[in-house]
């Protein structure tokens, strides 16, 4: 596990001494991603550099990594679980190793198979080859984007590095916000891939690799997510789901390294824990954050689980200055803003993590293949809703919804209703869009001051469907753009692995872990589990109102019924009460008058509305404000150097239209 950067001259020339300095600068920045050691290597007219986190092959695993006559390198950022029977295939195939790392077994895997290596390779990972006969670069990504990797073109080169931080440090990047990323930032609290908020900065996708070769650049898919539903008894999807969710378990408990299970007491990471205890000889640490408000706390669940299992459980309960302390350091990590509260508390527990182990499984990823969140039982309900007219539905409920008393406590009442009642006659993309989203599109003409809307999209206004049919769909198949055939809950799972999980969930996990040095794994991201779970029928994933209803049946087995069928809570902080109490010295600075002025992207009398809503109870504007704060807060580091911006002429310099 480590971070790792580079740059390739797209003229061929050579590397100059003096021009290594760059690769420095670019490693420096993403150390946190790995402490223990860092490596160089300039080939012709590539650069090559990482830091590591050693978990496998703690003495000889330094990179970057070359083959028997250095004219192939690499440097990998990432886990390959199944390198060891790749390893035995290539030994019988006559390939030396001087190392016992997966990082070797990737480097003769593409001298045997080239590009197709990639088919190969089960695990999550980031990786980029210099191959000095064919003068070709080649970078590339892990299937489901569990390992970020950017890129950008500066002058003659092109740039890449695992955090966006490394490229803004290549001389002669000019830092512009990408004003079309930014309306998808504030419509759907992150940015997809293809784009990243600043113009010039592109995420590589998932299940995608780009190449440098003769001149010419290209990306290209690898894989895709199948998209068919295949029908199965139950008891044959069951069996079949165990014993590939357990082998993926046994693939990621391997390490040299200490190892724990993140434990929230939901059936997914509860699930992950049981299983796992089967595979090792002692008691498996797990570990677990408290919150002091009731609506959000878990943690006596988790201790529940963990005294069921017989782990070596750990848990602290965070104070709220505990959080306020993190949302400030945090920004020492992110490059981008991203409106996912729940990043606090997974740096904390990264954090209280890593001062006993080095790697934590996870439980993520298992609502989105298996059926796990509210909102897909929304979309069922939805359809109940469409013989109302329309008159009735925003004439005469709404408004009855709208008096409902305001709750500040953890996906409260009146905020699921009034959410699920202001969209629910949308059709089934926008609506989904805007059920997990914050700032509708149409509503920006409002948030955004004059000067600012035209350089965003001058009098043209911006849809839910313009913002989408920008995400690039390819690397996963086009459902984003339409539907299409199939089940309508499977198609929406399937949107969010695109985009929620992808773009929200898995960098949260990485930005996190990696702010405290700790490496994350995820055994439902196995490709063959998504391969099945996907094309599961969706009435083994939803059934009635019983959400997970084929995961439920397979926790039955390890673990109680209390457990089992707990309703899902979700892993957040109390927002909305603490913009009103511990945040709000935050919320004084970055959202006042003085600064939102100054700044001039933001119409205040929009902003007071919203902050006057929130504060005096009118209406529950977390999403807004949380959405809106983190952006601001990014600004802050990026453009105003942690003060109010003053001068009218950088801010015109920060702008462009991408």
């Amino acid at each position: 596990m480590c971070g790792i950067a580079g740059y390739m001259n797209l003229t061929g020339n050579p590397v100059e001494t003096g021009e290594r300095i760059p690769l420095a600068s670019m490693c420096d920045s993403i150390k946190h991603r790995g402490p223990d050691e860092w490596g160089m290597q300039v080939v012709g007219p590539s650069a090559l550099g990482m830091t590591r986190l050693s978990i496998i092959d703690l003495s000889t695993g330094k990179q970057p990594i070359s083959n028997h006559d250095d004219s192939v390198w690499i440097v990998f950022n990432g886990e390959i679980y199944n390198f060891q029977a790749l390893k035995e295939s290539l030994l019988q195939k006559g390939y030396k190793f001087k190392t016992g790392t997966d990082t070797e077994v990737i480097l003769h895997l593409y001298q045997e198979h080239g590009l197709a290596c990639l088919d190969h390779l089960e695990g999550m990972f980031a990786f980029a080859i210099y191959d000095k006969n064919k003068k070709r670069l080649l970078i590339a990504r892990d299937r489901m984007g569990e390992k970020p990797l950017h890129y950008a073109i500066v002058g003659d080169h092109l740039v890449f590095c695992s955090e966006i931080k490394g490229i803004l440090a290549f001389p002669g990047f000019k830092k512009e916000v990408d004003t079309f990323a930014l309306r998808q930032y504030m419509a759907l609290e992150y940015v997809p891939a293809p784009r990243s908020i600043f113009a010039g900065i592109n995420k590589l996708p998932p299940a995608s690799y780009l190449l440098v070769e003769n001149g010419q650049i290209k990306t290209e898919t690898y894989w895709q997510i199948p998209r068919t539903e295949n029908q199965m008894g139950e008891q044959e999807a069951l069996t079949r789901l165990k014993d590939l969710l357990d082998e993926s378990i046994k693939l990621r408990l391997i390490s040299d390294v200490p190892l724990g299970v993140f434990l929230s007491g939901g059936i997914d990471s509860s699930l992950i824990t049981a299983m796992a205890s089967k595979h090792v000889g002692h008691k498996l640490q797990t570990f677990s954050i408290g919150f002091e408000e009731s609506s959000f706390d878990e943690s006596s669940h988790a201790q529940a689980v963990a005294d069921h299992i017989g782990t070596s459980h750990t848990m602290k309960k965070l104070t709220s200055g505990a959080i306020v302390q993190s949302v400030s350091k945090l920004w020492e990590y992110l490059d981008e803003p991203l409106a996912d509260a729940s990043i606090i508390p997974t740096y904390l527990l990264s954090k209280m993590t890593k001062e006993s182990v080095t790697v934590a499984l996870s439980g993520d990823a298992g609502d989105e293949l298996l059926g796990g969140y509210p909102t897909y039982l929304a979309h069922n309900l939805a359809s109940m809703f469409n013989i109302i007219p329309s008159g009735v539905l925003h004439r005469v409920i709404n408004p009855m919804v709208s008096m409902l008393p305001v709750s500040h406590n953890n996906l409260s009442f009146d905020f699921k209703v009034k959410r699920f009642l202001g969209s629910v006659d949308k059709q089934a993309t926008e609506r989904h869009f805007r059920w997990m989203g914050s700032i509708a599109p149409e509503k920006h003409k409002d948030l955004f001051v004059k000067e600012f809307r035209q350089k965003l999209a001058g009098a043209e206004p911006v849809t839910y469907q313009k913002l989408v049919d920008q995400i690039d769909w390819d690397y996963f198949g086009h459902v984003g753009r339409k539907l299409g055939k199939g089940s309508l809950i499977n198609n929406i799972m399937h949107l969010d692995l695109l985009t929620y999980l992808a773009d929200d969930l898995l960098v949260k996990s990485d930005r996190a872990s990696m702010a405290a040095s700790l490496e994350v794994r995820v055994p439902f991201l196995a490709y063959p589990v998504v391969e099945f779970a996907r094309q599961l029928p969706p009435d083994l994933k939803l059934k009635g109102f019983r959400t997970k209803y084929l995961l439920r049946k397979l926790a039955s087995q390890y673990l109680p019924e209390s457990i089992v069928e707990r309703p899902k809570k979700g892993f957040g902080i109390p927002v909305a009460r603490w913009l009103q109490s511990d945040l709000k010295p935050l919320v004084d600075r970055l959202l006042s008058r003085e600064y939102i002025g100054e700044q001039n992207i933001f119409q205040w009398e929009t902003v007071s509305s919203l902050l006057e809503d929130h504060m005096q109870k009118r209406a529950d504007r977390r999403k807004e404000l949380w959405t809106m704060l983190m952006f601001q807060c990014w600004w802050d580091k990026y453009f105003a150097d942690g003060r109010c911006v003053g001068e009218e002429s950088s801010l015109q310099s920060s702008f462009a239209l991408k």
